[in-house]
């Protein structure tokens, strides 16, 4: 994996870990690689995956049971609560950048657009 000069790679391993939770690639309840492969799947060293892996356990994303390694939780409520902070600063990004440029009534139509393209319309769940 190649990472961003200005970002901890610690923090970067951990958003590739919440992205991989969040997408299923780890489903809730199973285990995950462990350090060592993490670290060489990542070419990283395993002492950067620990760090990452201990603000996961910190956030009670991850789990250790002793003698079987790393798992992701079974609290489904606690993932939900990952994508909408996914969601919310990625959506929080993309307007900060097109807010010099466009008005949000031209983003969401442009939105619109784009989803109608791929095979839209779809119903938008507006958020509180």
């Amino acid at each position: 994996m190649k990472f961003a000069a200005n970002i901890p790679i610690y923090l970067q391993v951990k958003n590739l870990l919440i992205q991989r939770i969040i997408v299923g690639t780890y489903p809730l309840g199973k285990k995950i690689p462990s350090v060592r492969e993490l670290a060489d799947e990542l070419t990283t060293n395993p002492r950067t995956i620990q760090n990452a892996l201990k603000e996961l356990i910190t956030a009670k994303i991850i789990e250790t049971r002793r003698g079987q390694g790393n798992f992701v939780t079974t609290e489904q409520a606690r993932i939900e609560d990952l994508k909408q902070q996914e969601i919310r600063v990625t959506t929080e990004k993309y307007l900060l950048r097109l807010r010099p440029y466009l008005s949000l009534a031209e983003i969401i139509r442009i939105l619109t657009e784009v989803d109608q393209q791929q095979g839209g319309p779809r119903k938008w769940k507006m958020m509180d």
